[in-house]
């Protein structure tokens, strides 16, 4: 039983360092020695479980910088829920910027409210700022 928790363990150390082997050094080293790093805005990061996470610089979006996401000619896809914008471009129900008579680009924190799943979606999505 041990000995397979320690393979299983190298494997999670190995799909980790490849996952990693894009960012900078220090941000690298600092995360696998169970720190807080910064790398390029954001920071690498290791919780309690051991699982590591990575945050980006949180962009500030205008309303009207907001628009521009439609997810229409090429452009990803966001949505603003109670101040904080979510990239719903991979989300196959909100293909081409549409999702229920819904658009991207726009604060849809009244709609969600209405809808039958709730906010329970939002955990699943990736955080790409916050809504000015």
């Amino acid at each position: 039983m041990k000995r397979k928790l320690m393979i299983m363990m190298a494997c999670v150390m190995a799909a980790v360092l490849l996952a990693f082997a894009g960012c900078d050094s220090a941000g690298s080293a600092a995360s696998f020695a169970g720190s807080s790093a910064s790398t390029a805005g954001g920071s690498v990061t290791q919780a309690s479980s051991g699982a590591l996470s990575v945050s980006s610089p949180q962009k500030i979006f205008t309303k009207e910088e907001l628009k521009k996401y439609d997810g229409q000619n090429g452009n990803p896809a966001y949505v603003a829920i109670n101040g904080t914008v979510y990239d719903v471009t991979n989300v196959p129900q909100w293909n081409g910027g549409a999702h229920h008579g819904l658009t991207a680009g726009q604060d849809l924190t009244k709609e969600i409210a209405n809808a039958p799943h709730g906010i329970s979606v939002l955990a699943n999505l990736p955080v790409v700022g916050k809504l000015q």
